[in-house]
């Protein structure tokens, strides 16, 4: 018989309590802002949106080093020139 452990598989994204509440407040605060304007409602989605978004990305793992990889530093860095200071000086 197989055992599903559903709480377990990394692939399920997952959002802590405290993301939760943060969101939930979010959702609160545009609710108040309609009620001062427009403008004021709009420019609270605005930023709601990109709080979701980022919750949405931390829980599925967005830019999360992966066990046991070890990521190299200068595949992404620019092209490296090296000044010897006995060159620069003169």
């Amino acid at each position: 018989m197989a055992s599903h452990n559903h709480e377990m598989d990394p692939s399920r994204p997952q959002i802590s309590i405290a993301a939760l509440l943060g969101l939930v407040a979010c959702v609160a605060l545009n609710f108040w802002l309609f009620r001062l304007g427009v403008l004021w409602g709009i420019l609270g989605l605005n930023i709601t949106k990109h709080v979701g978004i980022a919750l949405l990305c931390q829980g599925l793992g967005v830019d999360r080093a992966t066990q046991g990889s070890d990521p190299d530093p200068s595949a992404s860095a620019g092209p490296a020139t090296r000044v010897d200071r006995a060159d620069s000086i003169g």
